[in-house]
């Protein structure tokens, strides 16, 4: 009668001993690394099974493990550069692997339950939204229109607001953990997926780099102008490690990769204002740097691996520019769009005609919304006056939590991602995309929203949790000293004299 309590005992030892590993585990670059693998293998060998398998297998080992929402954030972004067809039949298939996945997800909301309930900031101007967008067309929109863009609803009107409190509550609390740090270094690998996805894609088409302003760069899950927009997120997030770490010229290199990866998408307003996000996140690493002699050492290493990259390739690198110039800066017809969307608008007044209205050009959706390539335009004429005013609410809000602490470092960050994707959204549909960029946009807002603290200088041995962490940490910790101390005999020098 003893034995089988016996059993049970080691049955309890062996998932808490497991539940240790993982949840330092999945803090670790390892970890990261391992699942970018898994999605870029997974893609470039075109194997769904593969891929979706793969990255199933270590969502399930994390959730399993984990008693925090945030080591999945790679696992949640990084699900759509799995894709590399526009076939459905290419994935649908695989629909079995949602049961395990959708267990093991539910262990982990039943296991980290008991937490005092939070709707968060931004929870009832995400209810405005899916307002405006469920009451957008009453009145002109047909049923056979509201019913084919209803996923569209279900996906930014519900699926966003999930997302957000899917973070607000399963987020460990934790004042003095450094979750930017984290959150940044999960951007970072995907960035780099995305990199080397949009660099294979180059060298497959084996097109001539005079034609490039031409060629069309489809990766799967993206075109030019999605994968530029993705890459406003990674790159400005990588570019904030470049402030954490001793060796930060590496995370200033990575950055600076990843806003070159987004001129080579030829997307020309990705381009400006992914342009105008990176310079202001370079000066951003200025004002935030721990030591700015280092820093600006750091710069002047990358500006001369550059320049001799460029003296390298400079004659692929001239054609390629002078072809990017040669695209030139039209529209792509979107004044017609906007002066249609004003009409829209002037003649539906207060609800729009909906997201279900279908227009003369063809700038549709793959589930049939008619993209009006801007967000203000998008707004008015879906939307009407109730949108205007949801999404007057909606960033207010959300200027108010991010201008709080406007001094934090992760705040500066963001504030130089949000300048880029809000920029590149008025000439794009990017503010409507709710997977996997609302979707971002929102948690990052939710992480600026509990990150009070700011988390600057470099990293502090509490925020190593791998196994060889305490040494990694106890090297910083030193050189922080000498930095401090350094900084006392000046200060002591000068009062001498």
């Amino acid at each position: 009668m003893i034995q089988p309590k016996v059993i049970e005992n080691k049955k309890n030892i062996g998932f808490e001993k497991y539940q240790s590993f993982v949840s330092k585990f999945v803090y670790t670059d390892f970890y990261l690394a391992l699942v970018s693998i898994v999605v870029f293998v997974g893609w470039i060998t075109k194997c769904a099974p593969l891929g979706i398998t793969g990255l199933v297998v270590l969502s399930c080992l994390a959730l399993l493990g984990s008693d925090d929402i945030l080591p999945l954030t790679i696992n949640i972004f990084s699900g759509v550069l799995l894709i590399y067809s526009d076939k459905f039949s290419d994935y649908t298939y695989l629909w079995p692997l949602a049961i395990p996945f959708g267990m093991c997800f539910i262990f982990f909301l039943i296991k980290n339950r008991g937490r005092k309930f939070k709707l968060g900031k931004m929870f009832f101007p995400l209810v405005a939204v899916a307002y405006a967008l469920l009451l957008g067309g009453v009145g002109s929109t047909i049923k056979q229109d509201f019913m084919r863009v209803l996923p569209d609803f279900f996906m930014l009107g519900v699926g966003v607001p999930a997302v957000y409190l899917l973070y607000s509550n399963y987020l460990k609390r934790d004042d003095e953990r450094d979750i930017p740090l984290y959150f940044s270094k999960s951007l970072m690998y995907l960035g780099l997926i995305i990199c080397f996805q949009l660099i294979t894609v180059i060298a497959q088409s084996k097109v001539p780099v005079h034609d490039w302003q031409s060629a069309v760069w489809e990766v799967g899950w993206a075109d030019r102008n999605d994968v530029a927009t993705y890459l406003i997120f990674t790159a400005g997030m990588t570019m904030y490690l470049s402030t954490r770490y001793r060796q930060g010229w590496i995370h200033l290199a990575l950055g600076i990769f990843q806003y070159v990866c987004l001129v080579l998408t030829f997307s020309r307003g990705g381009i400006i204002f992914g342009i105008i996000s990176g310079v202001a996140a370079l000066i951003f690493t200025i004002i935030k740097a721990p030591n700015k002699r280092l820093h600006f050492f750091y710069i002047g290493i990358v500006v001369l691996g550059m320049l001799i990259i460029y003296l390298c390739l400079m004659k692929d690198i001239n054609t390629m520019l002078s072809a990017l110039l040669s695209r030139g800066f039209g529209t792509s017809g979107r004044s017609n769009l906007y002066k249609e969307a004003w009409e829209l608008f002037k003649s539906h007044p207060l609800f729009g005609v909906g997201k279900g209205y279908y227009g003369p050009f063809t700038h549709t959706s793959a589930i049939g919304v008619y993209w009006f390539h801007s967000t203000f335009f998008q707004i008015i004429a879906s939307m009407g006056a109730m949108g205007i005013i949801a999404y007057v609410y909606f960033y207010v809000t959300r200027l108010k939590i991010l201008f709080k602490n406007i001094k934090n470092s992760f705040n500066l960050f963001c504030l130089a991602v949000f300048i880029g994707f809000e920029g590149y959204s008025l000439i794009n549909t990017g503010t409507f995309v709710a997977y996997p960029f609302m979707a971002l946009v929102l948690t990052m807002t939710l992480l600026l929203e509990r990150t009070q603290k700011d988390f600057s200088g470099f990293v502090t041995p509490y925020n190593y949790s791998s196994p060889w962490g305490d040494r990694i940490a106890q090297k910083e910790t030193e050189f922080i000293e000498k930095l401090r101390a350094k900084s006392k005999t000046n200060k002591q020098r000068k009062k001498s004299k």
